[in-house]
């Protein structure tokens, strides 16, 4: 009765996004806050370079900033702004500069929200209700620290241009000479990177880089790459530019060794281990989510293009942001954004206590890592904690998966994972109805893991490939794979004779992942599957999957990653024939026909220029994951919780849009304090 009553107040709580989700992003009239400027129009909401925004607009922009940066000895905001400065255009009102916004995580080392809340990307996807940074591919296609891009006719060169006066965090302006030091100096020096990223090597070259002058650049493939600009939009900055002028420092083409052997014995680093102690350094420029102090303490101090820049570590994972004076965009009246001038991130050791803080109005925002089950607590507090709550679509369209390592060092092991009758009983004895009621609170839809329903490579068979509860098929199976029971019929019998056990180790990568885990053996139970569950922090499991030592797990996955990754879940399933594939067979294991073919289809889907070839392909991996289940589904389309204070502006309306939790996380600048 307990499990009944939550699922009405749910089902009351996602009310909304069962009627909005899919919704039009059209600006309309709002209301005026107690502090923000209302918007009477205008463009939809996105990014636009300022002289294509005022001739749209017909407006005239005069720049302002924050009063936080008073008396701090910087040049007039102008003069800190790019020439062609990005305008993004807000959601519901003009804001007003101020105040500090803070949140919890319970990863001590890992900047989840930083990945969101902090990002600065070449190029930005339009914000809507069918895309977010994860599934972009088709989607529309902004500027951001990228003014302009160009590509030929067959898809082999493309063409860039950096925004003229725009500026790394400490003031220094951001040239093609730090795009050179990036490739050459970083990506082309073996010590540094080892393995050339796969998109660095497209066609089976390194990929040519060409400096026009001082803002434009070109990247020359050997082979089309229809999906380059795909791909890039939504990366972070770094992927084309380090600071130069911070980075040479530690680089030892540029600062004698002896000068830098100090600090790297200091640190407990070898004169042969530089290539690492530089990439200490590198962690910053390459990504924001790594500017967390006590995962890359040498990265803080590394100049950046973000909002907000790490000043102050008061506590282990516990740290203070400050605006970037130097930052690039401004809102709709010339303001220079972020809005926001403070962030604060507080490290709790668990979900519980997280919740707690939520309850108690301790936390600003939540959006990652917490349970659709605790909707009914989050909602029945919301006045006392003085937050409101919302139901946004996950970006993981599968919360709950669960794969098999199919690449395991035990050949007797490995022969039966391989087996695809294996996955396909595993699969059939899961009980998803119970899934969707235990964890999910009853909402989402019984599926396989297949492609979002109504897409274009969409088909029924695929939501339905073995996602019936019957083990007695499943046992059929295994009896068809020669997989004997022991004398007491208790358990099954690898080939050789020991017990098949499945060692399931996972850590709390969402959520879901206790509960799956907790869940998993009693669906193994009937098929005669031993399963031996073991929970692991998130260092200790990276560094078993990456040699080869973690056989079986649960985890999320978004069906849309096929487009770049796929087929994506070889990368966590099968390290091994994923490192034959990367290292072009001088390390891994080799794969299969059928497994190379379906890497073959994910470089059509890149190269090829031709949208039908691309869907042809799509389609064919997605066939292929229907027949074969490498990974195992469960649930989709459940949704999450977005929990923020009442008083944060620019952020309600993304429910009514039907917005992706994690697109409102991309475009944190524009949020501001109401009061």
């Amino acid at each position: 009765m307990k499990r009944l009553l939550s699922i009405i107040v749910v089902m009351a709580i996602l009310a909304p996004l069962m009627l909005f989700a899919g919704g039009s992003t059209e600006v309309t009239e709002t209301e005026t806050t107690s502090a923000g400027t209302a918007k009477t129009g205008g463009l939809p909401p996105g990014q636009y370079n300022l002289d294509d925004y005022e001739a749209q607009t017909g407006t005239k922009l005069t720049f302002s900033d924050s009063p936080f940066l008073d008396g701090k000895g910087l040049p007039p905001v102008e003069e800190r702004l790019p020439d062609n400065p990005l305008v993004m255009e807000t959601w519901m009102e003009n804001g007003v500069f101020g105040g500090t916004l803070t949140w919890t995580e319970y990863t001590i080392d890992h900047g989840h929200y930083l990945r969101h809340l902090n990002a600065v990307k070449l190029l930005e996807i339009a914000p809507s209700a069918s895309n977010h940074r994860y599934n972009f591919v088709g989607a529309e296609v902004q500027p951001s620290v990228l003014e302009k891009w160009d590509q030929n006719a067959d898809a082999t060169e493309f063409t860039f241009m950096i925004r003229k006066g725009l500026k790394w965090s400490d003031g220094v302006p951001v040239t093609t000479e730090d795009v050179t030091y990036t490739f050459e100096d970083c990506y082309f020096n073996e010590e540094i990177t080892p393995n050339l990223p796969s998109w660095l090597r497209w066609g089976g070259e390194p990929a040519e880089l060409t400096v026009i002058d001082d803002y434009t650049f070109s990247i020359k493939f050997a082979k089309p790459y229809g999906l380059f600009i795909s791909e890039i939009t939504g990366s972070n900055a770094g992927r084309f530019m380090r600071p130069k002028h911070y980075m040479t420092q530690f680089h030892k083409k540029y600062t004698d060794i002896s000068k830098i052997l100090p600090v790297m014995e200091d640190q407990g680093y070898s004169e042969e281990e530089w290539g690492k102690f530089y990439n200490s350094f590198d962690a910053g420029a390459s990504d924001a989510a790594n500017h967390i102090p006590t995962r890359y303490p040498n990265a803080i101090d590394c100049p950046s293009l973000h909002p907000w820049h790490v000043v102050d570590e008061p506590n282990p994972g516990e740290f203070i942001l400050e605006r970037n004076p130097y930052y690039f965009k401004v809102d709709p009246t010339g303001k220079q954004l972020p809005y926001i001038d403070k962030g604060h991130r507080i490290f709790v050791t668990d979900l519980e206590v997280m919740n707690a803080k939520i309850v108690a109005g301790e936390t600003d925002l939540q959006f990652q890592f917490i349970r659709l089950g605790d909707f009914p607590l989050f909602k029945s507090n919301e006045e006392k904690g003085g937050y409101k709550t919302m139901a946004l679509p996950a970006w993981q369209d599968q919360l709950l998966i669960y794969f098999a390592s199919l690449t395991p060092e035990d050949p007797v092991y490995a022969e039966v994972v391989q087996d695809k009758r294996f996955r396909q009983a595993l699969s059939l004895a899961i009980d998803r109805e119970e899934v969707k009621k235990s964890v999910f609170l009853d909402f989402g839809r019984v599926a396989q893991y297949a492609p979002p329903k109504g897409s274009d490579v969409w088909e029924q068979y695929m939501d339905d490939a073995y996602v019936e509860y019957d083990p007695d098929k499943a046992n059929q199976l295994l009896d068809e794979m020669g997989l004997k029971w022991d004398d007491k019929k208790e358990y099954r019998l690898l080939p050789d004779g020991r017990r098949l056990t499945i060692p399931f180790t996972y850590y709390e990568v969402t959520p879901t992942a206790t509960p799956g885990a907790e869940l998993f053996p009693e669906f193994m139970t009937p098929i005669g599957v031993d399963c031996q569950i073991k929970q692991v922090d998130g260092r200790l499991y990276w560094s078993q999957n990456q040699a080869g030592e973690i056989h079986f797990a649960d985890w999320w996955l978004p069906v849309q990653y096929m487009h770049i990754y796929g087929p994506a879940f070889f990368s966590v399933t099968a390290f091994g024939w994923n490192t034959w594939i990367n290292t072009q067979g001088e390390s891994g294991v080799e794969p299969p026909e059928d497994v190379k073919r379906l890497y073959e289809l994910k470089e059509i889907m890149q190269s090829t220029g031709d949208p039908a070839e691309r869907l042809r392909a799509h389609k064919e991996i997605w066939e292929s994951q229907a027949e074969n289940v490498w990974v195992i589904g469960t649930v989709a389309a459940a949704p999450v919780p977005f929990v923020y204070n009442k008083n944060l502006g620019n952020i309600e309306i993304a429910e009514e849009w039907g917005f992706y939790s994690v697109v409102v996380g991309d475009f944190a600048e524009q949020w501001y304090w109401k009061q």
